[in-house]
């Protein structure tokens, strides 16, 4: 286990953008909101994880066999800050641990199984699962093309929500300087 150095507290001594720490989560919740899902299907879903070779009271990650504690999406919600074109559905979500969850993050899932033991059979597992339910991928421009004008006025809300962010950062920029002048004069 590494020890922690004293330069470690660098990240803490800058001052806070927020929007450089939530553009990212922004972008990924307009791309939730427009992404498919599918219906809760019981019956569906206990044949999707025996597919993956799984007893459905006793989920295992697919990427490195411990318990599962999350569902991976296989193809991340977001590419290039937009819509990747797979949502929340069944083909596109896999048992996973959080461990494996959070190193994958939005990697392509074979390139993150081959660094794992018996990663080309658990890819296998995963191409026959994908093989039966992997949905069929709506680029943004087929969505544009289908709601355009619903488009428009979801990107025009994400861009003044970022302005918005922008201006607080501005706001917030002043304030620090205040209260550091504050604090010269005490």
């Amino acid at each position: 286990m590494k020890t922690m150095k004293i330069d470690s507290i660098k990240s803490h001594l800058r001052p806070y953008s927020i929007t450089n720490k939530r553009k990212t989560t922004i972008n990924h919740a307009f791309a939730s909101a427009i992404a498919p899902n599918d219906s809760y299907d019981i019956n569906k879903l206990k044949e999707a994880v025996r597919l993956l070779g799984q007893n459905e009271d006793d989920l295992h990650c697919v990427y490195c066999g411990k318990p599962a504690e999350t569902w991976d999406h296989l193809v991340g919600l977001v590419k290039n800050s937009e819509y990747s074109g797979y949502g929340h559905v069944i083909g596109n979500l896999v048992p996973c641990c959080k461990d494996c969850n959070s190193k994958k993050g939005n990697k392509n899932w074979r390139d993150f199984l081959k660094d794992k033991d018996e990663g080309d059979k658990k890819e296998n597992i995963i191409k026959e699962y994908i093989k039966k339910y992997y949905p069929k991928k709506v680029s943004r421009e087929e969505i544009e093309k289908a709601c355009s004008e619903e488009m428009y006025a979801l990107d025009s809300l994400k861009e003044n929500i970022i302005k918005l962010f922008k201006q607080a950062d501005e706001i917030a920029e002043s304030i620090r300087l205040k209260i550091k002048d504050m604090n010269k004069s005490i």
